[in-house]
């Protein structure tokens, strides 16, 4: 009899433990569902950032850690690129982008959010806490080399979004054949794009374009709809290094670029047909970032990107 209630007390503690395992399990996975509600954090922030510590005096490089000065949350999920990764943040409306060439905001927590930016290399990413209507936190630099992580305080006071002009509609690029088309040159470029032109002449053949980063020697402009992006000479204002883009994943503002290269490469060209073209290259670069594979070619004068063996940019020169 006394065996029979033993075993009868251990069965109940047994039962006990399981509920109690069943209902910390559950309440474990309430606490995990508890996020912030992207719907409660959309809209439009003044970024007040301390200064970086420790001072690493990063001189030209501080453009890689500078997020615009007002942003927009959005509480809709990303579709291209690095927004993929969680919901769109963007420039305010009228604000200046970064140099950056992605960016998405997380909810961390119920009462938290990640804001990240990056160029595909470097960047800097936010841990911001809900403190009413505004978010307040730290910012962290990261890098694609060797270099020590700095940190920054971070305010991000809500404030209204501004009102802005109807966007441009983007220009309906005729990407057919068309032997009349200038080809890319490795060397030279693409028509009156090419290298040593002076910025007037680009600008009118590519229609206004935006102010990009600037760096010591050269700064670059923007030329989205057209799928280029153009670096000029800070001192005879000459071009210095063209780039054509097919929806690289970091760079999804630019249109896809119509043309080809004068040895018959474009953008459905693999790496093969590119070697067959130009022989070795001077240099090839590989690595991997968020499962996307990239590989560049280096050659005489031009260079090939390829993701996912897929080619999405070629630069003029290749250097």
């Amino acid at each position: 009899m006394k065996q029979l209630v033993v075993r009868v007390l251990l069965l109940s503690l047994v039962c006990c433990t399981f509920s109690d395992c069943f209902a910390l399990g559950t309440a474990q996975q309430q606490r995990k569902a508890e996020f912030v509600k992207p719907e409660n954090i959309q809209g439009c922030y003044e970024l007040t950032l301390s200064a970086w510590r420790p001072n690493s005096n990063l001189g030209e490089d501080a453009v890689f850690v500078t997020p615009p000065h007002g942003i927009q949350l959005f509480a809709e999920k990303g579709t291209q690129g690095w927004e993929s990764e969680g919901y769109v943040v963007k420039p305010a409306p009228g604000v200046e982008p970064s140099i950056h060439r992605g960016s998405y905001w997380l909810p961390k927590s119920s009462h938290s959010i990640e804001i990240v930016w990056t160029t595909g290399f470097s960047g800097l990413s936010m841990i911001l806490s809900v403190e009413g209507t505004n978010l307040r936190g730290e910012a962290h630099s990261f890098w694609d080399f060797p270099r020590r992580t700095q940190k920054a305080d971070v305010i991000a006071s809500k404030v209204e979004c501004r009102a802005t002009a109807d966007p441009v509609p983007p220009i309906q690029s005729d990407c057919r054949a068309d032997e009349t088309r200038p080809k890319i040159v490795p060397g030279e470029g693409w028509g009156p794009v090419h290298i040593g032109a002076a910025f007037p002449s680009v600008d009118a053949f590519l229609g206004e374009g935006r102010l990009g980063k600037k760096l010591s020697h050269v700064y670059f402009k923007d030329y989205p709809r057209r799928g280029i992006q153009v670096s000029f000479e800070n001192d005879s204002g000459t071009l210095h290094n063209v780039y054509f883009y097919n929806r690289q994943l970091d760079s999804p503002e630019f249109d896809v670029f119509c043309g080809e290269v004068d040895k018959g490469i474009n953008w459905k060209s693999s790496v093969d047909d590119v070697k067959n073209a130009y022989g070795q290259p001077t240099s090839d670069f590989s690595g991997a970032y968020f499962g996307i594979t990239w590989r560049r070619l280096v050659f005489e004068g031009i260079d090939f990107r390829f993701e996912n063996e897929k080619m999405v940019r070629i630069g003029i020169p290749g250097n």
